[in-house]
């Protein structure tokens, strides 16, 4: 958190020309800054779009072949990351700030395909130093078959009353509008519905960044994740919704996803298996 004075595969196409919708229904691309797809092992942290991610360990972030996800016409992607207990990923988000009326950046969407181990999972966190206190968003995954989402302490909104299986592969979703909502979705569906927080508070980014995966006292579990993606506004409910699920029901394939950027170009995404006050949660 700042002191106040944030699996498994995605491809990015983009088409002039008219692209069927996925069968969970089109979302606006306007406004997405960052892209990561840990498509290839020799530059496993590259870019699709913004600036490459930072591991805070050389040896962090081992790449492997994991749940890879097929896309019309025929793309496919099929690589992850694994992100190590007390390390983390540094993502330079890419977003033009400050917004959302203050001096940092209050209005983002962050989105992560994740599986994490038993126990604390500590999802992003807003600090400059990875990890400098606590993490900013939690999976409480102490009952895995039952773990919730959120996070407790100084500006907390506390953590879901609904439940889901962190031993699977899910899409969590961050949508944050500092002084009007904080909300939290897993595989589309809306976990978390807080009031806004404060501007320029707890949960407002640094100009040039975040970090994944961080937290002070290493409850940050062993991890893997898969495509990470950020938007410099907060994305509504049916945009999420839109994104669905990590695993589509019928197909058994990680979600594909229609994209459509303003105003006449098209991106096809597939989506897989995808600070300062002190508190505590």
């Amino acid at each position: 958190m700042k002191k106040n004075c944030w699996v498994v595969a995605l491809v990015l196409v983009l088409a002039a020309v008219n692209v069927a919708s996925a069968a969970l229904g089109d979302v606006s691309a306007n406004g997405l800054t960052g892209l990561w797809r840990f498509q290839d092992s020799a530059n496993k942290l590259k870019a699709t779009v913004g600036t490459d991610l930072v591991t805070s360990h050389v040896d962090n972030s081992a790449w492997m072949v994991g749940p890879w996800t097929a896309i019309n016409p025929g793309l496919s992607d099929n690589g992850i990351v694994q992100d190590r207990a007390w390390d983390y990923l540094t993502c330079y988000h890419g977003i033009a700030g400050p917004n959302g009326g203050g001096s940092y950046i209050n209005e983002y969407t962050i989105a992560i395909d994740y599986k994490g181990d038993p126990g604390w999972n500590s999802l992003y966190q807003t600090s400059w130093n990875g990890n400098a206190n606590d993490g900013d968003l939690w999976i409480n995954a102490a009952t895995p078959a039952a773990a919730t989402i959120g996070v407790g302490g100084s500006e907390g909104v506390g953590y879901s009353s609904t439940t889901f299986d962190a031993t699977k592969w899910h899409r969590i979703v961050l949508s944050v509008d500092n002084g009007n909502f904080f909300r939290v979705f897993v595989d589309g569906t809306l976990f978390v519905d807080a009031a806004g927080r404060n501007i320029d508070g707890r949960f407002s980014l640094e100009l040039d960044r975040f970090h994944l995966f961080a937290d002070d006292n290493w409850e940050d579990a062993w991890c893997l994740v898969g495509t990470v993606a950020v938007w410099n506004r907060a994305l509504s409910n049916t945009e999420v919704a839109d994104m669905g699920g990590w695993l589509d029901p019928t197909s058994g394939m990680p979600t594909a996803l229609t994209i459509v950027p303003e105003p006449a170009t098209m991106a096809l995404l597939g989506l897989g298996a995808l600070v300062g006050l002190r508190r505590k949660k």
